[in-house]
């Protein structure tokens, strides 16, 4: 439980910008190819979603 509290913070944290992460994310290596074709889908997923929504 702890962990998960310690998780949420930091999310809201980083999204808030009180905590800088772009140092450390400009040293973390290109996501693999395969997560590139997840997103992606995952993106027209979402967009056919928002889409019917239009009708």
């Amino acid at each position: 439980m702890l962990l998960q509290e310690f998780r949420t913070r930091l999310v809201a944290d980083v999204v808030t910008g009180q905590v800088d992460v772009r140092a450390i994310a400009a040293t973390l290596p290109d996501a693999p190819e395969s997560f590139d074709n997840t997103v992606s889908a995952t993106d027209d997923d979402v967009e056919d979603v928002l889409g019917q929504g239009e009708e």
